[in-house]
């Protein structure tokens, strides 16, 4: 891999915040291939999402952060096969966040290339941490700064 690729998988990973945040679904082709695979199973996602339309479907329900972001991105290539692994961190700090709080953790992904640009083939997320600094006593367990 050169220089150039690198930074464009970079600018596929900054994108997905940006597409992400914008509610931009119907873009999501500008993102994931067609039969691409999305696992946030350890982030709560009831099941593995398979495809882009179902991908579409769970982010169209889904509790969103206020904002996504991403750091610490590096790109791997071993026998063809391109691996991102990065950190995210995501405040949850609209009216309808309860309790206000911020999360973080790592998403591991596969990604190729496409006559389009670079696309993401399977997506993983890990949520690593969470502060929330006034936690009601009700607060479910899952819900707690770890």
């Amino acid at each position: 891999m050169d220089a150039t690729e690198i930074i464009e998988i970079h600018q596929l990973l900054g994108y997905y915040g940006h597409l992400v945040d914008a509610a931009a679904w119907d873009r999501f082709d500008e993102l994931f291939i067609a039969d691409a695979v999305l696992d946030y199973t350890a982030v709560r996602a009831p099941r593995v999402f398979h495809g882009i339309e179902e991908i579409r479907d769970y982010f169209r329900g889904a509790n969103h952060p206020s904002a996504h972001h991403v750091s610490n991105i590096v790109v791997t290539e071993n026998d063809g096969v391109v691996r991102v692994k990065s950190k995210f961190f995501a405040p949850f700090t609209r009216p309808s966040h309860e309790p206000k709080r911020w999360y973080g953790g790592d998403y591991d992904d596969v990604v190729v290339p496409t006559p389009a640009g670079w696309r993401f083939s399977q997506r993983t997320c890990t949520g690593r941490w969470l502060l929330a600094p006034d936690q009601p006593d009700d607060l479910a367990l899952h819900r707690h700064t770890f």
